[in-house]
């Protein structure tokens, strides 16, 4: 720890989010592109099929590159605020006991304490989805355009 904050955790939330990129984005590719597609009834077997038969391997990763660098600093920015938020919070309003939790079973620190790390998150989120989204749809975009949806980012 380094004054309160856990570098771990940003390392680890880094570490997560790189290979849920690496797993997931063929699969995020696949599902943006059914969204958009002008054919009646497109399927993701479809779709891959084309995919690989027009881009190769490659084309499942389309827009990735950007989200490889933000999909680790956005979970690291949401273990990293999550687990530096809750000590904070233990400290100044005191370690709950389970019997004053929510219902019996919510601990109201937690909740806080992962409310802070999706704001992180969404804060690093918003720019890098924006990119990622533009170059699977193979859209022009400018720099200007990253914080077009960044409010709703957050919020989500």
């Amino acid at each position: 720890m380094l004054n309160g904050i856990s570098i771990e955790s940003f390392i680890a939330g880094f570490a997560y989010g790189g290979t849920t990129v690496l797993v997931g984005q063929p699969l995020e590719t696949l599902k943006t592109l059914t969204q958009v597609s002008t054919t009646t009834s497109p399927n993701m077997l479809t779709t891959a099929k084309q995919l690989y038969s027009t881009s190769g391997i490659r084309g499942f990763y389309r827009g990735g590159t950007p989200l490889l660098l933000g999909g680790g600093l956005m979970r690291s920015a949401q273990f990293g605020f999550y687990q530096s938020v809750l000590p904070v919070l233990d400290t100044k309003f005191g370690k709950r006991d389970p019997q004053t939790y929510w219902l019996g079973c919510v601990n109201p620190h937690v909740v806080a304490a992962g409310w802070a790390g999706g704001i992180g998150r969404g804060l690093v989120e918003g720019p890098f989805e924006m990119v990622k989204v533009r170059r699977q749809i193979v859209s022009d975009w400018k720099f200007a355009d990253v914080t077009k949806g960044f409010g709703v980012t957050v919020f989500r």
